[in-house]
């Protein structure tokens, strides 16, 4: 199983590093030809797009990824079940998209686009539901090549668009056509491998499915729709070449969460079948899978805060976005908190109190709606980005309780302690470098550390040998269909 962890990890984290570099790759090509302004009315088209990508999953994809891990044999019945539905939601949410634009009210040509674009919405519920019923089946090393294809054709597409001057409204068909083409290599590959077989729509399963749902959709919700809520609340209220600026930043953090998330992806299908040994293996795993996400998600975090000034000036341009580099020192620390809420989301799931990770995805967003505008109207771009750790923050202490209370799964105070310990000391040599020059204050935070992970005993080889036996051992027989 561990095996497979790893392998997973990998194919998502290579996932979500293809999704991060094709879109980092859209939008300097954005950037640079149409400026700040251009790339803020790109920046609230892609928010509504991913709001609205949450609205219309019912929470079913990670209901789906636990079943299809549970009953792999009934695979294509649970994928018709739910593809169906999904692309009804998506044809639904469409229409809620373009009515809440027009009631924001936005320029003429970033209304249109957001229109365009909503049609991407309908093939994107096959997307979501062949992703998911992958990754229950443990597949999920043919995710990345799928989305290889499908944001090579949407990169392609803007780059017909921004060379040949046509206006921003066709940035939306460049949406679609990435969503089109992902759902067609989804449907081809799962029918060419039989996993998706004859229709086997069942109406009941379905109805049962949509009843169990509501409560799964706590991560997406908790892990999209604020970030992008922010965008277009700082488009209202600073202005589109603003909310360009902090996409600027957001989209070069982003490339931590998406290589994050495949963490916490990886452990969900483990997790929930290690509940089914026993409690004391699942709290095991629980603790080593929060502490090893810390650890894992500072080094990335550290990282990106010592290479901001550089990522800025290569990616974008230092004169225009200068103002981007105080803005994504502060955004990459987001990563250890989207790694957290993400790692113990999923643990709540996997014990089956998906209903806490509901509750608590809603209370962040209604905490980030409170905090962001007073925060953005107080602070500007910088008071946003706090705004947004500070949000984030309060969801990781809902979290905590949560775990806490579902498997008294957090790690021990001394483990906390050390890790804390030297991420502080990293974060200080960062700060003391920062005017040595780029290697220097590059190399030496890392350096250190590294260093500190060691002398300090953060990173164990009991603890390492620990994590391995909790997740290679397979649940006896017995042990399985007496829980279940």
């Amino acid at each position: 199983m561990v095996r497979n962890i790893v392998k997973n990890v990998v194919a998502l984290g290579f996932n979500g590093g293809i999704r991060v570099l094709f879109g980092m790759v859209v939008q300097v090509l954005i950037a640079r030809a149409l400026g700040a302004e251009g790339l803020g009315k790109f920046a609230v088209m892609t928010a509504y797009i991913a709001i609205f990508q949450v609205v219309m999953q019912l929470g079913l994809p990670n209901l789906l990824i636990r079943e299809v891990a549970r009953h792999r044999e009934d695979a294509s019945h649970y994928w018709w079940s739910t593809v169906l539905v999904l692309i009804a939601a998506g044809a639904g949410a469409w229409g809620l998209q373009v009515l809440v634009a027009t009631l924001w009210g936005h320029p003429q040509d970033t209304y249109q686009m957001v229109v365009v674009a909503g049609a991407s919405l309908v093939p994107f519920g096959v997307v979501i539901g062949s992703e998911a019923t992958l990754r229950g089946l443990e597949r999920m090393e043919v995710i990345p090549t799928v989305q290889t294809v499908a944001y090579t054709v949407y990169a392609l597409a803007v780059l017909l668009v921004v060379s040949s001057g046509w206006s921003v409204v066709a940035l939306g068909w460049a949406m679609v056509a990435l969503q089109g083409t992902g759902a067609t290599l989804y449907v081809l590959y799962l029918t060419y491998r039989r996993v998706v077989r004859r229709p086997q729509v069942d109406p009941g399963l379905a109805r049962d499915l949509l009843r169990q749902a509501p409560h799964f959709y706590g991560l997406p919700l908790a892990a999209i729709v604020p970030n992008r809520v922010g965008i277009i609340i700082i488009a209202k209220i600073l202005g589109e070449e603003a909310s360009g600026i902090f996409n600027a930043a957001q989209l070069l953090a982003r490339a931590l969460f998406f290589v994050s998330t495949g963490y916490s992806e990886a452990l969900y299908p483990a997790l929930s079948r290690l509940y089914l040994a026993g409690m004391e293996r699942f709290r095991q795993g629980v603790k080593l899978g929060i502490y090893y996400g810390v650890v894992f998600s500072a080094t990335l975090s550290l990282t990106m805060m010592a290479w901001a000034p550089l990522l800025v000036d290569v990616v974008f341009d230092a004169q225009e976005y200068q103002a981007a580099v105080p803005i994504l020192q502060v955004l990459t620390w987001q990563a250890v908190l989207f790694v957290l809420n993400g790692v113990m989301g999923v643990v709540e799931m996997a014990a089956n109190r998906q209903d806490l990770t509901f509750y608590i995805a809603v209370a962040k967003v209604v905490i980030f709606l409170v905090v962001i505008p007073i925060a953005t109207l107080t602070g500007g771009l910088m008071g946003a980005a706090v705004g947004v750790l500070l949000s984030s923050g309060a969801s990781v202490a809902l979290h905590s309780w949560a775990v806490q209370r579902v498997a008294q799964g957090l790690p021990s105070w001394q483990m906390t302690l050390r890790a804390l310990g030297v991420i502080v000391l990293g974060v200080v040599t960062t700060l003391l470098t920062r005017e040595q020059g780029l290697w220097v204050a590059s190399a030496v935070p890392l350096v250190v550390y590294g260093v500190g992970l060691v002398l300090f005993g953060v990173i164990r080889r009991e603890d390492v040998s620990l994590l391995v036996a909790q997740f290679a051992r397979r649940a006896a027989p017995a042990v399985s269909q007496e829980a279940s």
